[in-house]
């Protein structure tokens, strides 16, 4: 299984919400950068929700974007279950 293979739901849900709290924060990727320790293409990448993501990324650009990473995770977990469920069930 490569990387793409994990993208799905869980993954949109987090990138859509930390381009909101980018948006909302009116944060620059230089600012995250410096935030976050981490490269600006791993930024982008998070974002845009290219390719799945490390923990060991996604925990400190959580912390660096004042995001509840627990909270996150729990809704992002709940919409691959309903996406899983609704795969099974034939609804689309």
């Amino acid at each position: 299984m490569g990387r793409n293979a994990l993208i799905g739901p869980a993954t949109d849900y987090i990138a859509g919400e930390l381009r909101a709290q980018k948006s909302r924060k009116q944060w620059t990727f230089d600012y995250l950068e410096q935030r976050s320790g981490l490269a600006r293409s791993t930024i982008d990448r998070a974002l845009k929700g290219h390719g799945a993501l490390a923990i060991e990324a996604l925990v400190p650009l959580a912390q660096a974007m004042e995001l509840d990473l627990a909270a996150l995770m729990r809704e992002a977990m709940r919409r691959a279950e309903l996406a899983s469920d609704a795969e099974r069930h034939g609804d689309k």
